[in-house]
């Protein structure tokens, strides 16, 4: 036996795998590495799905929260409009009904002589009569009485007067004009002459008092027979004052009070 033959013999060689078998074992590596990368990208893809659904449901309640608040911010914003609204709608309305009431009742003062007042009208003066009283006569009948002063207020009311005064004393539903001694009581006030009396009214009706039948029976025919001092003229801008003093009502009261309503 040659010595290579005994070499050969000797050594054991590595078995030759054959180019199938390379091939298989190539495409089975190439399976597990695709295999592998499939499996990484799906287990990714259902960990971003996961986490894109949680983010999702995160962002759609807090979307729900804020629309639910914001619903009831709109109703409370609408809630306040309409109050404002009404308010403002009323708002005109109570201040018109507020003037009106104030307007009624400065009316109602000025009607009742409680407010001073100002207009045209007239100014009536009147004086004792200088003339010398003659013997046998009565000094009374050169004086200014209280019925001449009772006569020219009645004929200045049928004559339009809206507003009256003697010397300053507004005449009201409770004046009384009275004589006590020489003085003439007007209200509460002692009055001496000259005796100025003002009246606010319409001029051209006013202009008629001394044709009514109080004055002419009464002052007219006083001022021919025994010359009192009297004059009598227009006015553009007279002023008379309020009246001051109490009403004494003891038995008259307002019908609503008296039946309770």
């Amino acid at each position: 036996m040659s010595s290579s033959q005994a070499l050969g013999r000797g050594r054991r060689t590595r078995p030759r795998i054959s180019s199938r078998a390379q091939w298989a074992v190539s495409v089975a590596m190439a399976l597990a590495a695709v295999g592998f990368v499939a499996a990484a990208q799906w287990n990714s893809s259902a960990e971003r799905t996961a986490f894109t659904t949680s983010a999702q449901e995160v962002l759609a309640n807090q979307v729900s929260q804020l629309e639910a608040e914001q619903q009831v911010l709109q109703q409370r914003l609408t809630t306040v409009n309409a109050q404002i609204e009404t308010f403002q709608a009323s708002a005109p309305g109570s201040e018109a009904e507020l003037a009106e009431l104030n307007a009624r009742i400065a009316a109602a003062r000025a009607a009742a002589g409680l407010s001073a007042v100002r207009g045209p009208g007239v100014q009536i003066e009147i004086a004792d009569s200088l003339r010398q009283v003659p013997p046998g006569d009565s000094p009374a009948n050169y004086l200014v009485l209280v019925a001449d002063l009772r006569a020219i207020v009645v004929s200045l009311w049928a004559s339009g007067a809206e507003a009256v005064s003697i010397n300053g004393e507004r005449i009201v539903s409770t004046t009384s004009i009275r004589a006590v001694g020489n003085p003439v009581l007007v209200n509460d006030s002692y009055l001496q002459p000259p005796f100025v009396i003002q009246a606010i009214g319409d001029q051209e009706r006013l202009a008629q008092f001394e044709s009514h039948p109080s004055f002419l029976s009464t002052v007219q025919r006083r001022i021919d027979a025994f010359g009192l001092e009297y004059a009598w003229a227009r006015v553009d801008g007279l002023q008379l004052e309020g009246f001051v003093g109490i009403a004494n009502f003891r038995e008259a009261v307002p019908i609503a009070l008296r039946e309770g309503t």
